[in-house]
């Protein structure tokens, strides 16, 4: 009898039945491109672990409303893509990890936002949270953040000590192994690299768009308990509540600081657009005709979703970059 031969392929693959199933249970939403500046305030019942990267350097992270609204939306195509064919729950929830893996299986569904075009790129016309700390806004503005007049460092920070695995490796043991394991990557690592996050329970964003499909996307995230952040299947992140509003902001990119003739930018965006737009910018989007540099923070980053698709990294300007009106 010939022995069955072991597949060496990934099993985390998509599927093209699962990938049409789910475009056909996507969410559809009203008109995008009305002006009117809305706030959107969410309270979260546990922090959310919102980093740039993880390293042993206190970097604090910010949420992105278009990364998250994306997330939703796929899981909300999920949820009816299964509740109208649960014969496919293992083919979809297959499609799901293989989507939380591999970049090239993601679906970027239609999210109720605005969609701006600057100069060669489009992007999505929404803030990233600003944290609210004692009832206050915190601006981004270089490595502080702006509280009314002053500048001082983002409050309450804590690593991520108690989220770190350590896994001994198998030294002087009475074990028998088939191979040794490696502690230096992968499920047996010995050491997770630390990630600093901050104890802030509420965070504000500004977007353009369909404030009702805002409403209907958070309150999916609501029922179905969909966290903020990193590291949510083990309770952080978790939405307590929201409110959305109309605002009196007169941008989505900008917030000024101290003075209002320096604006901090509370989006990251492409570097080359922004020096592209300088002149010729958008008063709804940087409340100003024109503006320079007063002091970049430049990186290599994403600027749309999903943020961690390591293809669409470029360099960015990061939120904080501080503008000054001319």
């Amino acid at each position: 009898m010939a022995k069955r031969k072991a597949s060496t392929g990934d099993p985390f693959v998509g599927s093209s039945a699962a990938i049409e199933l789910l475009k056909q249970c996507a969410w559809t939403f009203g008109a995008t491109d009305a002006l009117q500046v809305y706030e959107l305030s969410i309270q979260l019942a546990t922090p959310g672990v919102f980093t740039p990267a993880k390293a042993d350097v206190l970097i604090p992270g910010l949420p992105t409303l278009d990364g998250f609204l994306s997330f939703v939306a796929f899981r909300a195509a999920l949820d009816g893509a299964l509740a109208r064919e649960p014969n496919k729950a293992g083919l979809l929830l297959w499609q799901w990890n293989a989507a939380l893996r591999d970049p090239s299986f993601w679906i970027d569904f239609e999210l109720p936002l605005r969609r701006v075009q600057l100069d060669s790129v489009e992007v999505f016309d929404c803030s990233i949270g600003l944290p609210i700390s004692d009832n206050e806004i915190l601006i981004p503005a270089g490595a502080f953040f702006a509280r009314g007049m002053n500048l001082e460092p983002y409050p309450q920070m804590i690593d991520s000590l108690a989220l770190r695995r350590r896994v001994a490796e198998p030294y002087h043991r009475p074990l028998t192994l088939s191979g040794k394991l490696n502690a230096g990557s992968g499920p047996n690592k010995a050491l997770d690299n630390r990630m600093y996050f901050a104890l802030t329970r509420e965070y504000l964003f500004y977007f353009r768009g369909d404030a009702n499909g805002i409403e209907r996307l958070m309150a999916f995230a609501c029922e179905h308990r969909v966290g903020m952040g990193k590291k949510t299947t083990l309770g952080y992140g978790q939405v307590a509540d929201f409110q959305i509003r109309p605002s009196h902001a007169q941008a989505t990119f900008v917030q000024p600081i101290l003075n209002k003739m320096q604006l901090a930018l509370i989006k990251t965006l492409p570097y080359g657009v922004v020096l592209a737009v300088r002149e010729k910018a958008d008063r709804g989007l940087f409340d100003c005709e024109a503006f320079r540099l007063m002091n970049a923070i430049e990186t290599l980053g994403a600027y749309r979703p999903p943020y961690w698709r390591r293809e669409a990294q470029t360099q960015v300007l990061l939120h904080g970059t501080t503008l000054i009106r001319r």
